[in-house]
């Protein structure tokens, strides 16, 4: 593997760990950095555009007190310009009620690098677990 594709993956990396920092701080703005403008995205929050799921996003964050995404194991397919990468995540939240909601998903996405670096032009996100830990001292 040479030097640029290190830095590639781990520009890319960093990119992922922006967008669930972003999220965790309900930062629409550094979330949409993550994005090319008009970038594909089908998840739980919509099927259409990022723009789409940023709309749902605030009101899919209320229902929570705090949530932490942990970006895990990942694997990235670099072609010059473009990627593809593979990437667990899992996604902790905070019930206001007690008790603790936490999502395994995995993002699949194709990115391209520009001017501005690498950005998320398409985005699949595959939810791989769900598990809900009630608060029995709340």
């Amino acid at each position: 593997m040479s030097d640029p594709q290190v830095d590639d993956r781990v520009a890319i990396r960093e990119l992922l760990l922006r967008y669930a920092r972003g999220v965790d701080a309900r930062d629409l703005a550094l979330v949409r950095s993550c994005f090319a403008p008009g970038a594909a995205y089908r998840g739980a929050l919509a099927t259409g555009t990022i723009g789409d799921a940023l709309d749902a996003l605030p009101a899919a964050m209320a229902r929570y007190t705090a949530t932490r995404h942990s970006i895990t194991t990942q694997s990235c397919e670099i072609d010059g310009d473009t990627a593809r990468s593979s990437t667990d995540c899992t996604a902790q939240h905070w019930l206001p009620e007690g008790g603790c909601r936490t999502v395994s998903v995995r993002y699949h996405d194709e990115l391209v690098r520009g001017p501005g670096g690498w950005r998320i032009t398409r985005r699949d996100v595959e939810q791989l677990r769900t598990h809900v830990e009630e608060d029995h001292d709340a």
